[in-house]
Parts: structure tokens; C-alpha cells; sequence
């Protein structure tokens, strides 16, 4: 059977009359069981009914030729295959072994049937293939003939659609004829505009010979230039770091003025000066050392005109009231700053000649006030401080606008040459003040003059770069030591005197010497604002109040245990008087607040004293002494606890008895209402009023609770009571109110 190949109307690009017939190609396997289905596409093609033929062994195929022979071959082996499958499906036993002969067929018709068209080409070619049969009239049956029919049906079949594709190819063809003629044109500009190219490419490459040759040259005299610019920039370059103009070296040596010009040739000689150590590490250093020996020998000269410019200025400060002077002198420092020698030199010999002209001027002040020290001593020390601290700014201000060569007034430098140039006044000044601070013997003198010191120690606070402040501090302690010297020289005199000791006299009042020592330290007292007496340390200011409160009491104490005239009572007052004097004096003064609490309870102390005195003689004079003996032996009277049992072991006492309580009873009214116009009498020497009545007062106070006390125990051991009740003696003493406000903070017993 001849099957027709679609894909044999495609032409071969290979060849250009040729036609390329190419085997089918292999594809997807089709399955013998669906050539049912596939009859069904094809709707006229009935395949299946013309390939199954009955397997008759008596049924024959006459071929004529071999081209019959083959066809037959072919189309008896699709039967035979098909009838394989129809027997394997009734005995499905022997379908194994007749499967690949079923495999044998699929796999050919998919090669005719089926290739890489998609199903729209497909449809197209069959569609094609219809009306060609149409229009020729032709049979399907006929084409699909085994025999010779069939195959001569196909052949002519096969050649009308040849044909037609010749047609059809010869008419696309026509179309592309003009542009052919058209190429054709093209091609005969095309090979004349090669001939043009190659004979002007043989034109441009002898001009490129020509240009290279050319080109050649000019490097070759670029090269040249360029080596000549750089033996001139070299020249330029060795003449401008490693040498100088004569006018140049005339500006360094000869010219007299220092300007700009000069500082700037300065600076070019320092860097050529600089650059020589290059020379000097190439194989030939003769050259360096020449011109750095010359550049020494300049700078050398240079230094010494500038050193001396700067002498010269120092010298007579007021040629800097020029500005232009100022900032040369300036300059020249800037300069020398980084030569130490030169400037360290410079600056002593400044330092010593500017300490030499301040302490001339500082003696010539002190021996034109002479006639002020001797009148008066703080007026001087005043003006004399006044004058060094107008001293030191004036200093220091011209110091800062000579040497603020940094624009650094805090510079180190700055600060250095002000310190050593007012060293030197740190000796007369202090010699001077400390002169007037040991000859005088006022205190208050002296305080005044210390407060001139702490007063110009602020003041030189604020003026940078001055030592003088160490001296003022020296000079304070001095004031300090002076004041304590002064005083304990002063109590030393008084504690020796005799005349301080016969001041205590009869009236038993404080001596004088206490009042005259404190006139002059109370006033230095109320003249002192800070937080301790003469802004002292702590242990020091101690010390000093010890200095006037205590050393003070302790020499009173001494010269009265020394006078035998006073009696207890006698020795307890004026010791009451003194106290007393001595706290009304410091008593207003706020740092001394600590020493009126010490005194007060000295005072305290004292009272307490005169009040057991009076109480015993009162006891004395009723009779009493012995019964108050007595009933302490036994249990001590107290406020917090009293019971009379405990008393009981009094009535064995001979002492004690109902005939010595009613004569008792008796002198109670007889002496009581007069005791204490007596107790007054001998309290009036007491200054203080307020401690007479307080003394008084308790001296009753315990009187009568000792009788309320004691009357209990007589009503209990003698049923005796005395005639006047607690409460009775208190008004007829006039102390009702006093002994209900001491009842009333009694606890209860």
C-alpha cells in the first residue's frame, strides 16, 4: 500500500531544485483497538473497512509488478495483524505472545498517521485533500484500492497536488521577480563602490605611512620639550628652596627695620635651611653642605638682629605704645619661641631687669610714707597694698600685651614671667607689714589690719598669674598669732599681778581687769561676719574661746581661792558675779553661743549651791539640822516616793521626841515670817535680782515640803502636828503660787 506523506510538500533548503521526501517521523503509538475512532475523523476514509479482510488462504492477490508485490506484502501483513488481534481478544490465554506484533503495527500507522501537526493543520490538509478529490472527481475507494487501480489512483492523485504546488510556488515566485531585478542593480553599485573602497583604502594607507613618519617626529621632539621643562622646572624649583636673591640676603643682614619683608625671607631661609638635609643623603653632599653652611651663617646673623631688636624693646616698654612696635616685638617672640635658648635668655634678662625697676619703685614708695607708718600703722599697710595691687595689674596687663603670643592669656608662659618678676616683692612686702603687725600691741588694731589682708587676698585673686596671695595668707596667720599672742600675754600679766588680786574686795563684785579685757575683744567680736573668729580652723577657733572665756574664769577662780577673807556663802557669789558679768557680755555674740551655754550651767551650778547653803542655815536657825540629818540617815526625802513607814526607826532617836517637835513648832512661828527678809539681806550682794527671788523661792520651796513630809511622820509616831499647814506657809511666805505650780508637776505619791 502507498500512503501519501504530507510533509513531502515542503521544500528541502538544502538544495534548490530538489524536493525533500523524508521518512515519517516517529510519534505517539497508536493502539490497534482505536482505529475504530480514528475511522470516525476521517469521516470518507473507511480504513477499517477496507483493511480487514478475511483471512482466507484460498483468497489470492494477482501483481503484475513488484511495486503490486510490495503493496500486497504490506497490506496482507495488516490483516494477518489485525486477525491476531481479534483472536487474542476471544483467547486472552494467547494474547501474550501475539503482542508485539500488534506493537508492530501500531507503531508503523503512527509513523503514516500521525507526525508534529497540530490539529488545525491537520484539518486544513485534510480539507484539502477532500476538494481536490471533489473537484477531480475521484473515488476514495479507488485510491484506497490494493490493487494496481488503487495504485495508479494515487500516483496521478499525488501528481495533480504536486502540480498544484508547483502552481502555487511558481506564482510567489513571479511576485519576488522585481525585487530579484532590483538586487541585481544593487549588486553591480555594490561591486563598483568595492572597487572605489580599495582604491582609496591603498590611497589612505600610504597617507597613514606618511602620518606615522610624521607622528613619529613629534613624539620624538615632545619627548624632548618635556625633558627640557623638567630640567627648567628643576632649576626653577633647586633655585627657589635652596637659594636666596641678594636682595634677599640684603633684607637679612643690612636692611635696619623689621617689617613683614624681612620675617617673610626669614621664613624661606628656615625652609631652605630645612630642604638642605635632603641634599646632604644624596652620594655627592658637598653641594648641601655649601649651601647649608651658608644658610646657617644667615640664620645665625638673622637671630641676632632679632634678639637684639628684642632686647632693645624690652627695654624701653614705652616704644611698644606703637602698634606697629608691638606687633614686630611680637613677631620676633613667635619667633624665637621655638629657639629655647635664645628665648629663655631673652626672657630672664627681661625678668631681672623688669624685678630690679619694681623693687626700686617699691622702696621709693615705702621711704616717701614714712611719716604715715609712724602715725598710723593700718592707713600705711592700706595704701601700701592699694599701691601693690594697682602694681601687679599694671604689670601683669603689660606682661599679657607684650608676651599673648599665642592669643592665650592663660598661657603658661604669661603666667611664669608675671610670678617671677613679683617674687622679688614677696620679701619687703612681708617684711614691711610684718614690721608694724609684731609692734603693735591693739587688738583690735591688729584685726583691722587683718582684715585689710583678707580683703586684698580676694582682690589679688582675681589678678592670674600673681604668687603674692601666698603672702597675704603668711601675713593673716601672722595676724592670727599676733591676736592670740596679745591676749594670752595680756591674761598671763593678770593672772601674776597683785593688783588684780586685791580688786577683790568686800562689795564682792567682778574685778575691773575683766572689764577692760573685753572691751577690746568684744568689739573685735562684733566685727567679725564669717563662721569662725578670724576665719580660724576649727581646733583653732576652740582654742581661742577657750582663750577668752575659759583661761579668764580659771585665773578669777584661782585669785579667789587665794583670798582667805571670803567665807562659803562670800566665795560663791562673787563667782556668781563674774559668771554672770562674763555671760551678759557674750551673750549677744552668735559664736560664742556654745560659751554661753558652758557659763550657764556654771552659773547653774553656783545657784544650786547658794540655795543648799541658805537651806541648811535656815534648817539651822529652827532647830531642824539634826531631825533633816536624821530622816536622810534613814531614807533620803524624794519627790518620786514617800512613805512614813519607813520612818519609823526615827522615834528611837533621843533627838527626836513630841517635846523638841513643839519647841520646834514654836521657833517655825517665831523665826519663819522673818527668814526671808533675812535670806534677802544676805543674798543682796548678787547682781542678778532674777537669781535672788529664784534662790528664795526653792530655799521655801524645800523647806515646806521637808515640814509637809515630816509633819506626816509626827502624826503617825507622836500624833503631833505643827500649828501652820503646808499651804499656810506658803502665803504667809508669798510663795503660794511658785509651791502650787511645783505640787502640780509632782507625781503623785
Amino acid at each position: 500500500m502507498d500512503f501519501i506523506d504530507f510533509d513531502t510538500f515542503t521544500k528541502d533548503n538544502s538544495t534548490d531544485n530538489d524536493w525533500n521526501l523524508p521518512q515519517p517521523q516517529p510519534a505517539l503509538s497508536l493502539p490497534i483497538t482505536n482505529i475504530e475512532n480514528l475511522s470516525k475523523k476521517l469521516s470518507q476514509f473507511k480504513l477499517t473497512k477496507n483493511l480487514i479482510i478475511p483471512n482466507d488462504s484460498t483468497t489470492t492477490i494477482t501483481v503484475n509488478n513488484d511495486e503490486d508485490e510490495l503493496m500486497k506484502k504490506y497490506a496482507k501483513l495488516s490483516i494477518n495483524l489485525i486477525s491476531d488481534e481479534k483472536k487474542q481478544e476471544q483467547d486472552p490465554e494467547n494474547g501474550n505472545e501475539k503482542s508485539s506484533s500488534n506493537s508492530t503495527l501500531s507503531t508503523r500507522l503512527s509513523r503514516v498517521l500521525n507526525d508534529s501537526l497540530n490539529d488545525n493543520d491537520q484539518r486544513e490538509i485534510f480539507s484539502y485533500i477532500e476538494n481536490n478529490l471533489e473537484e477531480n472527481e475521484l473515488n476514495v475507494q479507488d485510491l484506497l484500492d490494493t490493487g494496481f487501480v488503487g495504485s495508479v489512483s494515487r500516483s496521478n492523485f499525488k501528481n495533480r497536488i504536486e502540480s498544484n504546488l508547483i502552481k502555487n510556488h511558481s506564482k510567489i515566485l513571479k511576485e519576488y521577480q522585481p525585487v530579484i531585478k532590483q538586487l541585481k542593480s544593487t549588486e553591480g553599485k555594490l561591486n563598483k563602490f568595492n572597487e572605489l573602497n580599495s582604491s582609496t583604502e591603498s590611497i589612505i594607507d600610504s597617507h597613514c605611512q606618511n602620518s606615522n613618519k610624521f607622528n613619529a617626529r613629534i613624539n620624538e621632539l615632545n619627548k624632548q620639550q618635556k625633558l627640557v621643562l623638567l630640567k627648567k622646572q628643576l632649576l626653577q624649583s633647586f633655585n627657589a628652596k635652596f637659594t636666596l636673591t641678594e636682595y634677599e640676603e640684603f633684607v637679612l643682614t643690612q636692611s635696619g627695620e623689621m617689617n613683614d619683608e624681612f620675617f617673610k625671607v626669614l621664613s624661606k631661609l628656615q625652609k631652605l635651611n630645612e630642604n638642605c638635609y635632603i641634599l646632604l643623603s644624596l652620594d655627592n653632599c658637598k653641594l648641601g653642605n655649601d649651601i647649608l653652611n651658608k644658610s646657617n651663617q644667615l640664620l645665625n646673623s638673622s637671630n641676632d638682629k632679632i634678639i637684639k631688636f628684642c632686647n632693645k624693646s624690652l627695654g624701653n616698654l614705652y616704644s611698644l605704645n606703637l602698634k606697629s612696635k608691638l606687633v614686630t616685638l611680637q613677631k620676633c617672640l613667635r619667633y624665637l619661641q621655638n629657639k629655647y635658648n635664645y628665648f629663655q635668655n631673652m626672657i630672664d634678662n627681661f625678668i631681672n631687669s623688669r624685678s630690679k625697676f619694681i623693687n626700686d619703685e617699691f622702696l621709693n614708695y615705702c621711704e616717701s610714707n614714712l611719716e604715715i607708718v609712724q602715725q598710723e600703722s593700718i592707713r600705711f599697710i592700706g595704701d601700701l597694698l592699694a599701691y601693690v595691687h594697682s602694681l601687679i595689674v599694671n604689670e601683669s596687663e603689660t606682661i599679657i600685651a607684650i608676651f599673648n603670643i599665642n592669643e592665650n592669656e592663660n598661657d603658661p608662659i604669661i603666667q611664669d614671667i608675671i610670678n617671677k618678676i613679683l617674687m622679688n616683692l614677696q620679701k619687703p612686702i612681708k617684711l614691711k607689714i610684718d614690721h608694724l603687725i609684731y609692734s603693735e600691741t591693739k587688738v583690735l588694731t591688729i584685726f583691722q589690719i587683718f582684715n585689710l589682708l583678707d580683703l586684698y587676698v580676694i582682690m589679688f585673686k582675681k589678678i592670674k598669674g600673681n604668687n603674692l596671695i601666698e603672702v597675704l595668707h603668711s601675713l593673716i596667720s601672722n595676724c592670727q598669732d599676733r591676736i592670740f599672742s596679745i591676749i594670752s600675754n595680756k591674761l598671763s600679766i593678770i593672772k601674776q599681778s597683785n593688783s588684780a588680786r586685791l580688786e577683790l574686795d568686800t562689795d564682792l563684785q567682778p574685778p575691773n581687769w575683766i572689764i577692760e579685757f573685753y572691751s577690746d575683744i568684744l568689739n573685735l567680736l562684733d566685727q567679725i561676719k564669717t563662721k569662725t573668729i578670724l576665719n580660724l580652723t576649727t581646733d583653732s577657733h576652740e582654742k581661742f574661746l577657750d582663750l577668752i572665756i575659759n583661761s579668764p574664769v580659771e585665773i578669777f577662780n584661782s585669785h579667789v581661792e587665794l583670798n582667805k577673807a571670803f567665807n562659803k556663802k562670800d566665795n560663791l557669789i562673787i563667782k556668781f558675779n563674774f559668771l554672770d558679768l562674763i555671760q551678759s557680755k557674750v551673750i549677744p555674740i552668735s559664736l560664742l553661743s556654745d560659751k554661753v551655754i558652758e557659763i550657764n550651767s556654771q552659773i547653774n551650778d553656783i545657784t544650786e549651791k547658794l540655795t543648799t547653803l541658805e537651806y541648811v542655815n535656815l534648817l539651822k536657825s529652827l532647830h531642824l539640822e539634826n531631825i533633816y540629818n536624821v530622816s536622810n540617815m534613814i531614807c533620803p526625802f524624794s519627790d518620786e516616793f514617800f512613805d512614813t513607814s519607813i520612818y519609823e526607826p526615827i522615834k528611837e532617836n533621843k533627838l527626836y521626841n513630841l517635846e523638841s517637835m513643839k519647841q520646834i513648832d514654836e521657833k517655825i512661828q517665831e523665826i519663819l515670817p522673818n527668814s526671808i527678809i533675812e535670806i534677802q539681806q544676805s543674798l543682796l550682794k548678787v547682781n542678778s535680782p532674777m537669781i535672788v527671788n529664784d534662790t528664795i523661792n526653792q530655799v521655801f520651796i524645800n523647806f515646806i515640803k521637808f515640814i509637809k513630809k515630816l509633819n506626816l511622820i509626827n502624826k503617825e509616831i507622836l500624833d503631833f502636828e505643827f500649828t501652820w499647814s503646808d499651804y499656810e506657809m506658803a502665803t504667809m511666805l508669798g510663795i503660794e503660787e511658785v509651791y502650787d505650780k511645783e505640787i502640780a508637776s509632782l507625781p503623785d505619791t
